[in-house]
């Protein structure tokens, strides 16, 4: 079944549910902030990191690394042009649920939405509120995935599912079985050299624990907390 996989960043939704991903190929993937930011010349600590000597540059490698991952998975990319927090233009969950309406315009009512559950980094919790907006007005059957790195933070994953039960979601560990693919999943994720090479040694670990995900039923009128502020 044709599905539509939300990824705040170019590197989550293979670091989140790759192996997800290889056993339901022709997923699209919809990346949110995966588009150039104003001043392309600019360079933020993070791209830095990552051996880049320009935002611009960045974008492009980035997009050409997010290409050749999930080509190995059997899945096609899509970019929205949003910059990322880094770059200090961060839209608002408004405008993100828009675009992400339009392109569920694309899908069939039956088709699945799978979104991150919003741990820990600003434009993840953006990306998360974004899409209950835009789930609301096109609802459809939903999973949420846990964030990979974050979901390791002590007590994160804890204190977010409390809080999504106090706005009205009640999560569900999801049942599907999904084939365990290691070997192809690290293969995909280390497409994302650029991103590896600022995380570190042991940096990315979590992205070799299996994945959960989590279905969800929520009130009509389910709200979303606000933002919190923190860095990639």
């Amino acid at each position: 079944m044709p599905a539509l996989l939300i990824s705040p960043h170019l590197d989550d939704a293979v670091f989140s549910c790759g192996e997800w991903l290889q056993s339901h190929p022709g997923t699209r993937v919809l990346t949110v902030f995966a588009g150039l930011p104003p001043d392309p010349g600019q360079r933020t600590d993070w791209d830095a990191q990552c051996g880049f000597s320009s935002a611009g540059e960045a974008v492009r490698a980035r997009r050409e690394e997010d290409r050749a991952a999930l080509a190995l998975l059997g899945c096609e990319p899509c970019w929205l042009s949003f910059g990322d927090s880094q770059y200090g233009a961060t839209p608002t969950v408004d405008a993100v649920a828009r675009a992400l309406e339009a392109e569920l315009e694309r899908h069939a009512a039956q088709d699945p939405l799978l979104f991150p559950m919003g741990l820990f980094h600003s434009d993840h919790r953006l990306v998360h509120e974004a899409c209950m907006a835009a789930w609301r007005r096109r609802p459809r059957p939903a999973l949420m995935y846990e964030d990979a790195l974050y979901r390791g933070i002590p007590g994160l994953l804890q204190e977010r599912l409390a809080e999504l039960l106090r706005q009205g979601c009640t999560l569900t560990p999801d049942k599907e079985m999904t084939p365990r693919a290691e070997a192809l999943k690290a293969r995909a994720v280390q497409c994302y050299a650029s991103q590896l090479r600022a995380f570190g040694p042991g940096g990315h670990d979590d992205t070799a624990r299996p994945e959960r995900r989590w279905r969800f039923d929520a009130r009509p009128d389910a709200a979303s907390a606000p933002q919190q502020e923190d860095d990639r």
